[in-house]
């Protein structure tokens, strides 16, 4: 089984590049991809791992959107 980038629990900053199938935003971390609710497309926030799955992760915003630098 592949290693995953991320670990329930973990926080991580995403850019959300694209809307999932049921309105979540999804963001990647090293090509893994990251379902994040209440995140809009175009956004990059904190998130807060909750789940993690064979092909993909599911977590939480918990920090505000991040400006570019």
């Amino acid at each position: 089984m592949a290693e995953r980038p991320v670990t329930t629990g973990e926080t991580h900053v995403v850019a959300i590049e694209e809307l999932g199938s049921e309105g979540d935003g999804v963001g990647y971390v090293d090509d893994f991809a990251v379902l994040v609710g209440d995140a809009t497309l175009g956004e990059t926030v904190q998130v807060k791992i909750t789940d993690v799955d064979s092909t993909f992760a599911r977590g939480e915003v918990v920090g505000a959107e991040f400006g570019y630098e």
